[in-house]
């Protein structure tokens, strides 16, 4: 599990794309929430797993929509309120 140090929408989105590659970005999952223990449990505890504590709960989901938008999965469940991290897993 690897907590990623940018906050700010653009750079989140970039380190991302460095991760992903643009490469068979449909295995990819997106999503945003508030406790990343539990949603890291929710999804198996892969070990791919980063995630990125955004300055506000909308860049986390603008980020979410836009990786969407990209062919990314979402994952369907319940979070908190201040879901503030955005995460992706394979």
């Amino acid at each position: 599990m690897a907590l990623e140090k940018e906050t700010k929408e653009a750079d989140i989105k970039a380190a991302i794309e460095k991760i992903v590659g643009g490469r068979r970005i449909n295995v990819w999952t997106v999503g945003t929430t508030d406790n990343v223990d539990l949603r890291r449990e929710a999804h198996g505890r892969p070990t791919i797993w980063h995630y990125w504590h955004a300055d506000s709960e909308q860049i986390a989901k603008n980020v979410e929509t836009y990786f969407q938008g990209k062919g990314m999965k979402k994952f369907a469940g319940a979070t908190g309120e201040n879901a503030h991290n955005v995460y992706i897993t394979w």
